[in-house]
């Protein structure tokens, strides 16, 4: 290769670092430096500012942020929020009812429950429904076997990051 090639191929390859470095220097410069002017440089910031708002303080900008009016620590900006399941046998309606509960009432509101046969070593999952608006749903199962509930966890926009929950076995009597 000729040495004329090679420092035209090395300038080429130079270019973009150089100007690279030249946009890192002007973006971390103070106001007015780098020959902008101080009214162009301090309107950007503002923009840049306004844009990185953090309402509740918790470190997140609210853009990105699916709770930006509570703080927290968690990836998307919600708090944690508990659940419990409960299962039970409903002698008179003669069904099992599952209930979903949570300090949050978007977390039991609408949550989808699992029923589970639970068998011995196994458990084997019959149908996934979405629970009442009051966290509620009946399920109609056959006699003598043994059940429970899950609720896996979820994320409720604005609201908060909603637990996972496990009911207790409930065998449901034979006739």
């Amino acid at each position: 290769m000729s040495s004329a090639r090679l420092a035209t191929s090395r300038q080429a390859l130079l270019l973009p670092l150089l100007l690279a470095a030249l946009l890192v220097l002007s973006l971390s410069a103070p106001p007015g430096a780098a020959g902008l002017a101080p009214a162009a440089t301090s309107a950007s910031a503002d923009h840049h500012r306004a844009a990185r708002a953090d309402t509740d303080g918790d470190g997140l900008a609210d853009e990105v942020d699916g709770c930006p009016t509570i703080a927290s620590s968690n990836p998307t900006g919600c708090p944690s929020a508990s659940r419990t399941a409960r299962l039970r046998w409903r002698e008179g309606a003669e069904r099992l009812e599952a209930r979903i509960s949570s300090p949050v009432t978007a977390c039991s509101s609408r949550a989808r429950i699992k029923l589970w046969l639970a068998r011995p070593g196994r458990a084997d999952k019959l149908l996934a429904v979405d629970a009442s608006y009051a966290g509620r749903h009946r399920f109609r199962v056959k006699r003598g076997a043994t059940y429970y509930v899950t609720v896996s966890a979820s994320y409720v926009a604005g609201q908060a990051e909603c637990g996972a929950a496990t009911s207790r076995k409930v065998r449901v009597p034979r006739r």
